[in-house]
């Protein structure tokens, strides 16, 4: 019996995408050992996470890094520290923001509506510029500045609307009015330079998943402007239990509930470290596109997809798109709801199948970036079940 059988779980193959509700990530076997070996001692939580910070913004070449319990964490605490900074009463009244400044511009075409929320929870309120059609031109962001802008959140990246405002025109803009730019970037880590981009372009705060670096699913980081990210410190759960000082409960922010543990700290410094040394193309993409070749292979021709279309995602059938490496498949003859009902009717056995679908079309993705090896068989067989 497996562990997920004995509390009555199905296990998931999971052809979908590192997705939280499927428990984000894989831990590779090195992370696996740094973490249960962080499990035999103890250690100062502060120092850990200071000194991760330090070990990951050296690596990237940012200015400094904190460690936070996801993307969304470390945007809340982005937005905390551009409110409110270090100021000790100020982080005690948060999320009301009386006397500080408190809007965070944000493109309407440019917004990840889950995610975004983020900086709402800390006490910031948006203002909304462009159109979600038509898009947005930086002199509307610079319009929108005003003694109440705190920051300003871009989302990257920045797909589905040609008409959103670039983010170096966006830096420009904010840079020229004194205004810290917050990106949430959480899946930006490919190709691993990319991380450093971000630094050479002026972003003030970058947020980052740590699933995307093959971290726990839990974790996360930020990095940017050392004044802020030392703000960010104060602010998150370690910041209100010691603090530079081990003066508990001096810095009384929001971030206490979004705690990390020892295990789960150097699970995702570990795996950072993996991520920017080891051969993507070897040990990741080729693995990957074998089972893609496999799968399309053997369900091409299967009864119920003679009418459908396959197409390789990246289309050039090489290289990774955003984390995917799989076969699009186009059902042209089933309505939106008959694809939805197929793509559940995945799920129905143990193990479940879960593929990439956003529900609101009749196409989906088997993405082989996650498979374990024998998943391609156990997806061949349960597709082989619902379209023969």
């Amino acid at each position: 019996m497996s562990i997920y059988e004995k509390y009555g779980v199905k296990r998931a193959v999971n052809a979908a995408f590192h997705l939280t509700r499927l428990g984000g990530s894989t831990l590779s076997p090195k992370v696996l050992e740094a973490m249960e070996e962080s499990n035999e001692s103890y250690c100062y939580m502060w120092d850990l996470i200071k000194k991760g910070g330090e070990h990951i913004a050296k690596r990237i070449g940012a200015p400094a890094a904190w460690i936070t319990s996801g993307a969304f964490n470390a945007l809340v605490l982005a937005a905390a520290a551009c409110m409110a900074g270090k100021d000790p009463e100020k982080m005690r009244r948060l999320p009301n923001t009386e006397g500080m400044k408190d809007e965070f511009i944000i493109q309407r075409c440019a917004r990840l509506l889950v995610y975004d929320r983020s900086i709402e929870v800390a006490g910031g309120k948006f203002v909304f510029v462009g159109d979600e059609r038509w898009g947005c031109k930086p002199e509307l962001i610079e319009n929108a500045i005003t003694d109440r802008t705190a920051g300003i959140h871009y989302a990257w990246p920045a797909w589905g609307n040609p008409g959103i405002a670039k983010l170096e025109d966006v830096l420009e803009v904010a840079h020229n009015q004194g205004v810290p730019v917050i990106v949430d970037a959480a899946g930006a880590t490919y190709p691993p330079e990319q991380l450093s981009e971000f630094v050479d372009m002026g972003c003030d705060l970058v947020a980052i998943g740590g699933k995307y670096v093959g971290g726990p699913n839990s974790t996360g980081f930020v990095y940017g402007r050392k004044d802020l990210v030392d703000a960010i410190g104060l602010h998150s759960f370690i910041g209100v239990e010691a603090g530079p000082e081990e003066q508990s409960g001096y810095y009384r922010s929001i971030g206490r509930g979004y705690k990390l543990d020892r295990q789960e700290v150097i699970g995702m410094l570990v795996a950072f470290d993996e991520w920017l040394e080891i051969d993507h193309a070897k040990e990741r993409f080729e693995p990957a596109w074998e089972k893609v070749h496999y799968i399309e292979d053997k369900i091409k021709n299967l009864p119920g997809l003679t009418d459908a279309r396959f197409h390789y995602y990246p289309r050039s059938g090489e290289g990774t798109g955003y984390h995917t490496i799989g076969l699009h498949v186009i059902l042209e003859r089933k309505s939106i709801q008959e694809t939805n009902e197929l793509v559940k009717k995945m799920r129905e056995e143990d193990p479940e199948v879960w593929v990439r679908n956003w529900g609101n079309s009749n196409d989906f993705i088997i993405n082989c970036i996650n498979l374990k090896p024998g998943d391609e068989k156990v997806i061949v067989e349960r597709f082989t079940k619902i379209f023969s």
